[in-house]
């Protein structure tokens, strides 16, 4: 039977990157990011990375610079991208049947995480479930790549989903509710069908839909979901195992804590409501013997103009607890720099909630801001692909 990879449970011992670029710089921001992972995850992990043959080299480099044996840590795949694109839009009729077109690209992006769920069967097997519907860059190729070069399997899904979008513990699944009302129109089926499909695609009983039940309406853009207040859930919970009382250890986001922590106004009542409102909601669930324990982390909601405005997420990490060990390995958006006292205090403010749960908290270093800028941090560029 198969079951979803937990995002929480089983030491890691296999994980997807996917390098977006073809010609690395010598400080490439990107193998900047990959250091500090190979770093603090160590070598008991296979690294299966999907790169154009022309970065491998400096991937290996990067590898041994961190301590890692490529020949036995790295799984370097080259990447094709060659694939037939989607068309966007047809510019011109140049003439008959010919036509001048734009071309989605097919090249992959760094987001490692979205484009497929991963399950494991009775055997061990790892299967990447891709659904048919998404598109982005050449990220819906990514799965055929490493399952061509790998023992890992794909399967296909009719249901819309993102990895980013859906946390597993170890007997439920939580889905952020866009996804519920985004599949009653590719499928026209029922919540009550939606909800069925998904308990036998991942293969457990209970599916949770996190989010409102009505579209949220934000003053400026956040990147938010249109019944949840961030497109993907993983930017502001994070799973944590289990609780001394036995329910289910969750970690929510908190804008208003951030600026507590800044000792700055609090931002916008509208956002920052909404992710007490899910505290609240995810306090009081309580069915099939599933109930958590709420903690509150920082959210920090900065960089805002007149129309947008950008997240610093700690909730976007990556979690592992077997035996007596718990890990955290968090993004940290400080630096050296003077003027980087704020984002020291809340990087302390987070490893000191992370460490009073019981967890060994790892800071990681690597340019996180600006994948916040575009919407995710490090738990967005990983797939993890084994736990045991």
């Amino acid at each position: 039977m198969k079951k979803p990879m937990s995002s929480v449970y089983g030491e890691i011992k296999r994980m997807l990157l996917t390098y977006p670029k073809s010609n690395p710089l010598p400080n490439d921001i990107t193998l900047q990011r990959y250091k500090g992972i190979f770093e603090s995850l160590g070598n008991n992990i296979e690294y299966i990375i999907l790169a154009d043959n022309s970065a491998h080299q400096s991937i290996k480099q990067t590898a041994l610079n961190s301590g890692l044996d490529p020949d036995t840590n790295l799984n370097l795949i080259n990447a094709r991208v060659n694939y037939p694109a989607h068309v966007n839009r047809l510019i011109r009729q140049i003439s008959g049947n010919i036509w001048e077109c734009e071309l989605e690209s097919s090249w992959h992006s760094i987001w490692a995480q979205d484009g497929y769920c991963c399950l494991k069967d009775d055997e061990g097997n790892s299967i990447l479930i891709e659904p048919l519907d998404f598109t982005r860059n050449g990220d819906n190729f990514v799965a055929e790549q490493i399952a061509a070069r790998t023992n890992i399997q794909v399967e296909v899904t009719k249901y819309h989903i993102e990895g980013g979008n859906i946390l597993a513990g170890d007997n439920y699944v939580i889905v952020g509710s866009d996804y519920l009302h985004y599949n009653r129109k590719i499928t026209g089926e029922t919540d009550e069908q939606i909800t069925s499909g998904f308990q036998e695609l991942f293969g457990v009983e209970n599916i949770i839909w996190l989010g409102f039940d009505n579209p949220v309406n934000f003053p400026i853009d956040v990147f938010q979901g249109t019944y949840q207040p961030i497109f993907h859930i993983d930017m502001y919970i994070t799973l944590g195992g289990k609780s001394e009382n036995g329910r289910e250890l969750i970690f929510v986001g908190d804008v208003n804590l951030a600026k507590s922590v800044l000792e700055q106004e609090s931002p916008l009542v509208e956002i920052a409501s909404s992710f007490d409102k899910t505290a609240e909601w995810l306090s009081g669930y309580s069915q099939n013997g599933i109930e958590f324990e709420v903690v509150r982390i920082p959210l920090d909601l900065w960089n805002i103009s007149n129309s947008q405005g950008t997240f610093l997420s700690y909730n976007n990490c990556i979690i592992e607890v077997f035996g007596e060990a718990k890990n955290v390995y968090v993004p940290s958006y400080s630096s050296v720099a003077p003027g980087s006292i704020n984002r020291r205090k809340l990087d302390e403010t987070v490893a000191s909630i992370f460490n009073e749960h019981g967890f060994n908290v790892t800071m990681l270093s690597g340019a996180y801001e600006e994948l916040c800028k575009n919407g995710g941090s490090v738990h967005c560029i990983t797939k993890v692909l084994d736990r045991e």
